[in-house]
């Protein structure tokens, strides 16, 4: 059960959601589309500010002095890492400004640097479950666009939900969370990042 529990951690790892997002979103809104090219292109600049450089530099604080380890068990380590990638994520939402890519998911960006830092604030005094918020936050956003929308991806929610359920279990199975923590995360990034796609609404007013 622990590799089984590992392998999901690692697949459903907070520094991929992003990229995830993105993805889905060029699968099943009408940036479906866009040329598989342009796809490929933005998706590699997604996977590279938000998996790639934050990682590298994450494992870099770690080896060279940051006294945590590279899954952040230690609460007290994770304010440095936490920065970098929400500096990324704003990187990211930029990229995809330049890109012409439509505003709330952009928006959804800016929200999930957002929670975040609330994510960041909440660890100085409770540890709170980084992968539940990511994985939250990914159905937040598929909430938040389905409903601007008028879309029905029932498919995705029953899958999403399924992973929420499976990597909420392996997180307890690894004992890195107690279930507070693990239904604090899922909480804090489904409502944050349903929250900011909805906000971004008020963009086509101004």
């Amino acid at each position: 059960m622990k590799v089984l529990a590992n392998i999901l951690s690692v697949v459903f790892h907070p520094l991929l959601m992003v990229t995830y997002g993105v993805a889905l979103a060029f699968a099943s809104t009408y940036l479906a589309v866009y040329p598989l090219q342009m796809k490929l292109l933005i998706l590699s600049g997604v996977f590279l500010m938000t998996a790639v450089v934050p990682g590298i530099f994450i494992a870099l604080l770690v080896k060279y002095g940051n006294g945590g380890d590279l899954a952040l068990t230690n609460r007290r380590v994770r304010t440095l890492p936490y920065l970098l990638f929400v500096a990324s994520i704003v990187a990211c939402a930029f990229f995809l400004l330049r890109m012409l890519m439509p505003f709330w998911l952009v928006a959804i960006l800016f929200g999930t640097a957002a929670v975040m830092l609330m994510a960041m604030g909440i660890n100085f005094v409770w540890k709170i479950s980084a992968h539940m918020i990511g994985i939250g936050g990914l159905l937040g956003g598929v909430m938040g666009v389905a409903q601007l929308y008028a879309l029905n991806p029932w498919i995705s929610f029953i899958i999403g939900f399924l992973a929420a359920g499976c990597l909420g279990t392996s997180r307890l199975i690894l004992k890195r969370h107690t279930p507070a923590q693990v239904y604090a995360g899922f909480g804090l990034g489904f409502i944050g990042i349903y929250i900011s796609s909805l906000l971004s609404y008020f963009y086509f007013f101004i």
